[in-house]
């Protein structure tokens, strides 16, 4: 038995499809950073390529996977390996399965940070 190279983690997010027969929607399951599970009616084969957007909740704006292979189909069930991702896309895949959270940036001072700049002046 082989061993998965990476851990998965169940999820329910909804993602958009793109082949090039055609666009269609999903929902993906048992994500990990260098694939997932994903349920749809659009037509997909094993061989096929796609580009997904996901719609994770933790996450800004949609995350971007360029390039998919469709590894397994069964009934209305894929599974999909990851091929090329958006920029940085991928840790936040990594970021997503091992349950952390990317810190909040604010470009507000803190009250610590307005005092050490009054007394640097």
């Amino acid at each position: 038995m082989q061993l998965r190279c990476s851990s998965r983690k169940y999820v329910r997010y909804p993602a958009s499809v793109q082949t090039d027969n055609g666009a269609g929607e999903g929902t993906l399951f048992d994500l990990s950073p260098t694939g997932c599970r994903m349920q749809s009616s659009v037509g997909l084969t094993p061989g096929s390529y796609l580009a997904l957007h996901i719609e994770a909740p933790e996450t800004e704006s949609p995350l971007a996977v360029e390039v998919s292979i469709v590894r397994w189909h069964k009934d209305n069930q894929f599974g999909i390996e990851f091929l090329r991702y958006a920029q940085g896309v991928r840790e936040q895949f990594t970021d997503l399965v091992e349950g952390c959270t990317a810190p909040a940036i604010s470009n507000q001072f803190t009250e610590e940070e307005s005092v050490l700049s009054t007394v640097a002046a």
